[in-house]
């Protein structure tokens, strides 16, 4: 495994929680709006950085989050599979990838090289459910929360098992960090 550097995310009901240490860096709650899932992801001033729409292109098969930042610039984060395993965003020229795997684990790529891996198959003792956040470089922390947090709009802690039939359907993870 790489250096990395280790962050928590509690998820509690339909909010997210990013910790360096015992430091809380970004928050991510979602709702239902007109009957549309969004959310909205605050740094740690508690100013609003992005807000997200989650929505289902029907004809196109696909799961689309629309991204919108402080200055109003438009990022959208599309599946690139019909099992909704593989997604990709562009963000100022660099292309990032998340891959959700086995042993509900997720990793990010930037421009093809592994940067993050999320790893929820680690009980706590506590009444959250706990994420682990294994990331190279602090710097893209933000991005990976983001992207993170859109995957999670519309689930609790309780229901946050993905529902499909195998755990076949689910991408390998080449790399595994943990």
């Amino acid at each position: 495994m790489p250096t990395t550097k280790q962050f928590q995310i509690q998820h509690f009901n339909n909010t997210l929680n990013l910790y360096a240490s015992e430091e809380k860096q970004y928050t991510s709650s979602w709702f239902m709006d007109f009957g549309k899932f969004g959310s909205e992801l605050i740094n740690s001033e508690r100013k609003k950085i992005y807000s997200i729409n989650k929505k289902f292109k029907f004809w196109k098969w696909k799961m689309v989050y629309t991204i919108r930042d402080r200055s109003e610039d438009v990022l959208e984060l599309i599946s690139l599979n019909n099992r909704k395993t593989i997604y990709s965003i562009e963000v100022d020229q660099v292309i990032y990838v998340v891959k959700v795997h086995y042993k509900k684990k997720i990793s990010v790529f930037k421009n093809g090289n592994k940067i993050a891996e999320f790893d929820a198959s680690i009980l706590d003792e506590n009444q959250y459910h706990t994420t682990h956040l294994y990331l190279l470089d602090v710097n893209d922390l933000e991005m990976c929360f983001l992207l993170f947090s859109c995957l999670k709009i519309g689930e609790t802690e309780q229901n946050s098992k993905i529902v499909l039939s195998s755990q076949k359907q689910l991408e390998i993870n080449e790399e595994p960090w943990v």
